[in-house]
């Protein structure tokens, strides 16, 4: 799914948010792209998708070659909020089906 989203670090004022958009996305975390802000890995994020939003932390970040642009991998901290408009399919991993 990939969509437009405004990212800022949390806490900070509505001016600091940049854009980006997603790469993949669901209700456990991430991964976006086009993003030209500062982050670190732990930083706790806001990502505004439409008129909602949701917690984040950042879990890893890859800086593009040749490009001011950052792809981000992000897990959600308020697992109880669906920003994306959409229910997601279970799927089990490998150790639900062994046991």
């Amino acid at each position: 799914m990939v969509v437009p989203v405004r990212v800022r670090l949390a806490g900070a004022d509505q001016g600091a948010s940049q854009l980006a958009h997603t790469l993949d996305a669901n209700e456990h975390g991430v991964r976006l792209a086009g993003f030209r802000g500062d982050l670190n890995v732990g930083d706790v994020i806001d990502i505004q998708y439409r008129f909602e939003r949701a917690l984040f932390r950042v879990v890893w970040i890859r800086v593009q070659e040749k490009s001011p642009e950052k792809h981000v991998g992000a897990e959600c901290i308020e697992p109880d909020k669906n920003i994306w408009g959409q229910e997601f399919p279970h799927q089990t991993d490998e150790y639900e089906e062994s046991e």
